[in-house]
């Protein structure tokens, strides 16, 4: 039995429709080794839910990465983020799969990418191709596993699309050969006060319990006692048969005196609704302890697809003098289960003991239903309507330079951000020379600071930020760097011939590398960049043959920062 629960205002969640049934005989694993998980789909990552499989390779590059059905090759993308070397395969069938952090493509997909490498003379690169280009039979070679892009380590991320729709979808629900007999564990809840009256064991902070494992399930041994509204959220992992790490929960649902009252799967994806995972936790939880709360409730502004069951938004209001079980029901995409059961001790008033209600002190109040508009004397916020997940109480606070001069902002960082907000700076525009090399940056929690950018005008910089922290203005006037490592740039030495690459490592103190161009004798040569080593390489190939060469080497950073370097040398 569904409960829908609508919302007074215009956004409300996806409910979802009756779940999909999906070919379990059509796709092979894209590898020839035993699939174990390093990353399910919607497992939790910062700012996003994992929209596809990690296969490890067990630390191994190289592996012949296969064509999972007949299809032909709609897309490559080349790039040193994100997924790296990334392959998309069209199928009849109306899906999509994608094959990313590779090492290399086969010869025929490396040559039609490497075209446009050439035409726009620089090592990202992306196509869309026609069917009927590159044809592709289930089980044929079509690239090689490796580490590339935004990966912590080799495998492939494999992923299932819908074509039409462009959705990610679980690639479990598909058949794929993985062995899995182990159900989710559950590890904490947290009860979280919803209203400023509403106290949990006497206190009005949200309040952590640890669970205990009793047989095959798990139990709260602690007493627990709430007045008022409270909402649940809930800690845990999923592992499979073969040792692997923490991965994601396919599906939670919990009940009420054994009343379905919220309960979610994550079997679809848009990408364009992914940044609601700030929403799906508690984004604060995770802030300050890198763990992961699952609510049981949704905030106002929360448009995930995921919801099958909601009874008024998952919220519980206790309020006479009762005891309710409730009871946690955790399985993954495999139909394996685990419970975790708990009595709540409902109140009629709160304790007497509580702690007073208190009102905290706050600077504006951002609306998520609503354009805002915050303007200072230092400084103007913006935002769209739909930036925030619920309204939030803002605190700020500007700090002035020795002279008495407004140098910074600092917001709430524990207030997530959906859709960008413009942040303009106001000063004065710098002298026509630094107007590039004149940037916002942010320092977060950690004392990190990064390069934010921002654009000038009359009325000073402007910037979109997606998080909150402290903003200021920074000039970066220092050229990039960019080191040999594997011959001497300024030798008299100049016979290569023993090398077969050329090894560059490159960085930039603060605003980071925007680009860099390679030439041997006057024509573009490709250096390919891995970022997590800060290294550039070009393999010698038939344009660079006998004889005596120049290598020429222009790197430039985000602040229009520039370094050459030349050097000559003998094949």
């Amino acid at each position: 039995m569904r409960k829908f629960h609508l919302f007074a205002a215009l956004i409300a969640p996806a409910l979802l429709p009756a779940q999909f049934h999906y070919p379990t005989d059509y796709f092979s694993s894209p590898l020839d080794i035993q699939i174990q998980l390093a990353g399910n789909f919607g497992e939790l990552r910062e700012n996003h839910f994992h929209t596809g499989i990690d296969i490890t390779t067990h630390g191994v590059e190289g592996l012949s990465v296969k064509a999972a059905a007949d299809g032909y090759v709609s897309r490559i993308k080349v790039g040193p983020w994100g997924y790296g070397n990334v392959l998309y395969i069209t199928h009849p069938n109306g899906y999509v799969t994608v094959y990313g952090h590779l090492k290399q493509f086969n010869e025929t997909i490396t040559n039609y990418i490497g075209k446009e490498q050439m035409r726009t003379e620089t090592f990202e690169a992306e196509v869309t191709l026609q069917p009927g280009e590159i044809v592709v039979k289930k089980g044929d070679v079509i690239a090689y596993s490796g580490n590339t892009g935004s990966s912590g380590g080799p495998h492939l991320h494999f992923e299932i699309r819908d074509a039409a729709t462009e959705e990610a979808i679980n690639p479990l629900l598909f058949g794929l050969p993985v062995s899995d007999k182990v159900p989710p564990t559950p590890v904490k809840i947290m009860i979280c006060p919803a209203d400023p009256d509403a106290t949990i064991n006497g206190k009005r902070s949200a309040q952590k319990f640890t669970l205990v494992k009793s047989g095959n399930n798990y139990v709260l041994n602690d007493s627990i006692s709430i007045y008022g509204k409270v909402g649940f959220a809930i800690e845990g992992y999923d592992k499979e048969d073969l040792p692997n790490g923490k991965n994601g929960i396919y599906s939670i649902q919990l009940d009420k005196n054994k009343l379905e009252i919220y309960k979610h799967h994550i079997e679809r994806m848009p990408f364009d609704k992914s940044r609601y995972i700030n929403c799906f936790v508690d984004y604060k939880e995770y802030e300050i302890s890198d763990q992961f709360y699952m609510r049981s409730f949704v905030l106002p502004n929360n448009q995930l697809p995921v919801y099958d069951s909601l009874v008024d938004d998952g919220y519980v209001r206790f309020s006479s003098d009762s005891v309710f079980s409730f009871t946690y029901t955790l399985a993954d995409a495999f139909g394996n289960k685990t419970t975790a059961k708990f009595k709540v001790h409902s109140l009629k008033k709160a304790p007497v003991n509580a702690p007073a209600i208190v009102t905290k002190p706050f600077d504006v109040v951002l609306l998520w239903g609503a354009a805002n508009s915050i303007e200072e004397t230092a400084f103007r916020l913006e935002s769209g309507a739909g930036a925030f997940y619920q309204n939030e109480e803002l605190n700020f606070s500007v700090a002035d330079d020795k002279d008495g001069h407004p140098s910074s902002v600092t917001f709430d960082s524990y207030i997530p951000i959906q859709s960008s907000c413009t942040l303009t700076w106001f000063a004065k525009t710098p002298e026509q020379a630094m107007i590039n090399k004149t940037f916002l940056a942010m320092k977060d929690r950690d004392g990190k600071t990064s390069y934010v950018g921002g654009t000038w005008n009359d009325e000073g910089i402007h910037a979109e930020i997606k998080a909150f922290g402290t903003f200021f203005l920074m000039t970066d006037t220092t050229r990039p760097v960019a080191k040999p490592s594997n011959f001497d740039l300024k030798s008299t030495q100049d016979d290569l011939s023993s090398l077969k690459t050329l090894n560059f490592t490159m960085s930039d103190n603060l605003s980071g590398i925007a680009s860099y161009h390679a030439t041997i004798d006057g024509k573009w040569v490709l250096f390919q960049y891995e970022p997590k080593k800060k290294l550039i390489w070009y393999t010698f190939d038939d344009k660079c043959g006998k004889g005596k060469h120049e290598l020429k080497l222009v790197v430039t950073d985000k602040c229009g920062n520039e370094t050459t370097y030349i050097k000559s040398f003998n094949r």
